[in-house]
């Protein structure tokens, strides 16, 4: 009886310390999600892994309405701003990840169905992603999911429902 019970408290130790480790992992949690409006900072930086070719960089946001159905229309934005969780002091390095229906640029010609950039952001603070409808060819209808990955790993994901007016 006594190795039985010594089996099962190393079990339950080992089990312990494995959710331990895992809860001190790097892992982000969304604090908001919807439509946002944005104030654009500086110019707009090379990204060749998006269908536009470019990210637009912000330094500033406002949730208009906490939502995942968005209307894909040109103008509207839509997003997640996230808390890094378990991270050290300083920058993290991010993969910021959409996942959504084919998109032809008309520029290049190249159609893609996932949009990805690299981005640093601070540990400290809450940090803010999004996509923006700025020219038609970028809205199609249907389910469109943004993850935030570290180290390859996806830390935080939300899926929202494009719907395309008929007018």
């Amino acid at each position: 009886m006594r190795v039985l019970f010594a089996f099962l408290a190393l079990v339950f130790a080992a089990g312990t310390l494995a959710t331990a480790a895992a809860a001190r992992e790097p892992s982000g949690s969304i604090v908001s999600f919807g439509r946002y409006d944005t104030r654009i900072a500086g110019k707009p930086e090379k990204a060749e892994r998006t269908a536009s070719g470019v990210v637009q960089p912000v330094d500033g946001h406002k949730l208009l309405e906490q939502t995942d159905l968005i209307v894909g229309q040109p103008g509207n934005t839509f997003g997640i701003e996230l808390k890094l969780e378990n991270f050290p002091s300083g920058t993290a390095s991010l993969t910021i990840r959409t996942t959504h229906p084919p998109l032809t640029n008309p520029k290049t010609g190249k159609t893609t169905t996932v949009s990805e950039y690299d981005w640093t952001s601070a540990t400290g603070e809450n940090t803010y992603f999004c996509f923006s409808f700025d020219d038609g060819w970028e809205i199609a209808e249907g389910v469109w999911t943004m993850q935030v990955l570290h180290e390859g790993k996806v830390i935080a994901e939300k899926k929202f429902k494009i719907v395309v007016p008929i007018n």
